[in-house]
């Protein structure tokens, strides 16, 4: 089966006339065009596109494109009616971003559609510089030189001033005014330890944000340059994200579904938006496209749950219609299975929350395999997953954890994971095979462990510092040795590496980032280990590996390495395809 047999959406941009989105409905992720009444065309263009906005005026869209998989982004706008292509842009091995990275809930041009603001590591590969292009004459000028990465989010309604947000690490940011005219940069958020700052929009009364300022939960909230932060809304829980338009609109997940409120700014009156679709519309900075946006007075949502994948939705707040625009789903077939939150305890008494999938079919006790999210600051939601829906058809169990470090449980749990990969963590996931272990329709004899990314290093560390608990491992560009990790990371990472993994120049780190390295432990591994990687990952070297690979295999262990074209994602359907079905069969035969 080819677990990518169905179109997936990353986000959408609405303009009078229909709205833009990121689709891989051709083969990898592309810019689709639609109207309102369904008719819809391809913009084809080179790479895989991450990103897209309308100009102001709808003439023409900005993408981000990917063209070799190194993550090297380069910019260009399309003509929408011909289809021509102007690369803005387009330096080789210079990352160029438009907002927060992986995230879509930027917005690049000014109001008056004279501009477009962009960040690129051109001056220094280590740091994100901020530039302003003039549309008319197509000169840019640099804005903010940087000594971190400092990312473009938003203009003032008047497009003198722009918004920026120094990103060091996701737990530690600041925002900064640029006056276009002057030159001055004022900072904005002036605060004592880590803070959040998820900018959202400037509008005439201010710029509305969520923060964790002075607190743990991110909070809804307006800050007017210069005086305090005027909270909206400070749940016990996080604010996901925060959309300004016609109304401000904040979202908060409760267990496995977005609730949306919305703001009257004219009459101050707060109410909630229901009839909205089960699922979950929001994630911080709009991450992987869920980010809720205007389309005049309406509400363009992404909305992902685990029946079937993410699909935009219309949504009128005045009289709760809602109206399905893409059917990605619709070639899959019926039965996906929606997971219940359960909740187990660590060893250092910390509670930590799992997304669990049981199988339809059961003759009796099944084998089950714990699926660890990336970032580690991510966090397994309750969206479409072709991987664990295959799973469970060949009646396997799936437990998604959240381990410490994961977003959505405020600042100080998702910081938990910082200078402590292969800890805290490591306790989480035996925690999470004891639970599986105590259920009685699930065979804890038979228990595997798969991973991508961070991911893949927690399933890494599974099989070889927790040897006893699993039959198999699966781990996707998954870290092996934490030091090479830290010293082969893309630059603009390496700033940050030391307060979030640790500095491999310090002796003292040196050594703790050893003894929890998975290649240091390749001698405990019994589980049968599939290991696959893209050749130009730029963020997990291949070499770790390949290394753990010929380990294995001297050592006379059951390990197979796949080479994939591409980076560190995957972009394309074909070349992933026969990984993915090597994956599902990995644990098909030996669970």
């Amino acid at each position: 089966m080819n677990l990518r047999d169905f179109d997936t959406l990353t986000g959408a941009w609405p303009r009078e006339d229909g709205f833009a989105y990121v689709s891989d409905a051709s083969g990898r992720p592309q810019p689709w065009v639609r109207t309102w009444a369904g008719d819809y065309r391809l913009l084809p263009i080179d790479g895989a596109v991450l990103r897209l906005a309308w100009r102001p005026d709808g003439s023409r869209l900005l993408v981000q494109t990917d063209l070799t998989g190194t993550e090297h982004y380069r910019l260009a706008e399309i003509d929408p009616d011909t289809g021509a292509v102007e690369w803005l842009a387009d330096a080789p091995n210079v990352r160029h971003e438009i907002g927060v990275p992986y995230g879509s809930a930027s917005e690049p041009y000014s109001p008056d559609g004279a501009l477009l603001a962009f960040a690129s590591t051109a001056r220094d590969s280590s740091c994100f510089d901020v530039y302003v292009r003039d549309l008319a004459t197509g000169e840019s000028r640099l804005v903010l030189e940087a000594d971190d990465r400092y990312l473009p989010v938003c203009f003032s309604p008047d497009s003198r001033q722009l918004l920026v947000i120094k990103l060091h690490q996701n737990t530690e940011q600041d925002l900064f005014a640029c006056d276009l005219t002057s030159g001055e940069i004022r900072h904005l958020t002036p605060h004592d330890g880590p803070a959040k700052y998820l900018p959202g929009g400037w509008t005439e009364d201010g710029i509305y944000l969520c923060t964790t300022e002075g607190r743990s939960f991110l909070g809804a909230a307006l800050l007017v340059p210069g005086k305090p932060v005027q909270w909206l809304e400070t749940p016990d829980a996080d604010v996901e994200s925060i959309t300004a338009g016609p109304k401000i609109v904040w979202a908060i997940t409760e267990d496995q579904r977005t609730i949306l409120r919305m703001l009257d700014p004219e009459t101050h009156e707060v109410t909630d938006l229901d009839g909205l679709s089960p699922g979950i519309c929001a994630e911080e900075f709009g991450f992987d496209g869920y980010v809720p946006r205007f389309a005049g007075d309406r509400l363009l949502l992404q909305v992902g749950n685990a029946d079937r994948p993410a699909e935009l939705w219309l949504v009128d707040p005045s009289t709760a219609e809602t109206k399905r625009l893409t059917n990605c789903g619709d070639r899959l077939p019926q039965g996906a299975i929606s997971p219940e939150t359960v909740w187990f305890t660590s060893s250092d008494g910390l509670e930590v929350s799992g997304l669990l999938y049981r199988p339809h079919r059961q003759t009796g006790p099944v084998p089950a395999v714990l699926h660890i999210h990336g970032g580690p600051e991510s966090r397994a939601l309750p969206v479409y997953d072709p991987m664990i829906q295959e799973l469970l058809r060949r009646g396997i169990a799936v437990l998604a954890p959240n381990m410490r470090g994961s977003n959505g449980r405020g600042l100080a749990y998702q910081r938990l994971i910082y200078r402590d990969w292969g800890g805290g963590d490591l306790a989480d996931f035996a925690a999470a095979a004891t639970f599986l272990r105590g259920l009685d329709w699930v065979d804890g004899s038979r228990l595997g462990v798969y991973g991508a990314s961070y991911g893949g290093f927690a399933a890494l560390s599974c099989v070889s510092r927790l040897p006893h608990l699993w039959r198999a491992g699966v781990a996707v560009c998954g870290p092996s040795d934490l030091v090479l990790d830290v010293q082969s990371m893309p630059p603009t990472w390496r700033r940050r590496a030391a307060g979030w993994i640790g500095d491999p120049d310090d002796p003292a780190d040196a050594a703790r980032l050893a003894a929890r390295s998975p290649l240091n432990h390749a001698a405990n591994i019994r589980a049968p280990l599939l290991l696959v990687h893209g050749v130009d990952d730029t963020r997990v070297s291949i070499e770790g590996s390949e290394q753990l690979h010929d380990r294995l295999r001297d050592l006379g262990r059951t390990v197979k390495l796949i080479r994939v074209s591409g980076g560190h994602s995957p972009t394309d359907r074909e070349s992933w395809a026969d990984a993915d079905a090597d994956m599902l069969d990995w644990f098909t035969t030996h669970l």
